[in-house]
């Protein structure tokens, strides 16, 4: 299974975690790889949750945004037991301008667990430099969705 299978897959059981600010827990979204309790991000950065079920694999999307700085990642991983394998970030932030993503073009079971990028490319290899940020608290869960194919309604976790 490999990343553009999981976006074209059909999407079951989604669930939409609220906006949240502040400290990612590790509940929400476990890394063994990475060495913090929980993602230390600042009172400006908002983050929420996204679960459903693909190809009989639960899936998790964290959601994470400044506003004021710019900033949106929309994280894929995968559930391996008690830990999380990551499989792409798309994102955009100020000192990058444009869209980009991080992405692996392995199959998701030769991919380290727990790891926040293992051997990830780059696409596009360059930014734009003329893209404007216009993510907010309202459209963030739209973009994330249109990026992995899942739609953007459902239930509250």
């Amino acid at each position: 299974m490999r990343l553009k299978t999981i976006i074209k897959a059909d999407k079951s059981n989604l669930q939409f975690g609220k906006w949240n600010v502040g400290h990612i827990t590790r509940s929400a979204f476990p890394l063994s790889k990475v060495k913090e309790k929980s993602y230390k991000l600042g009172k400006a950065y908002k983050w929420r949750l996204v679960r459903f079920t693909a190809l009989e694999r639960n899936i998790r999307v964290l959601i994470v945004l400044n506003e004021e700085k710019e900033i949106f990642r929309a994280r894929l991983a995968v559930e391996d037991n008690s830990d999380l394998i990551v499989v792409c970030e798309h994102e955009f932030h100020a000192s990058e301008p444009g869209w980009h993503c991080h992405y692996s073009i392995k199959d998701v079971n030769s991919i380290t667990p727990g790891a926040y990028r293992d051997g990830k490319r780059k696409r596009p290899t360059s930014s734009d430099v003329s893209a404007v940020f216009n993510v907010n608290e309202a459209n963030a869960l739209a973009i994330a969705a249109q990026r992995y194919g899942f739609d953007p309604k459902g239930d509250l976790l």
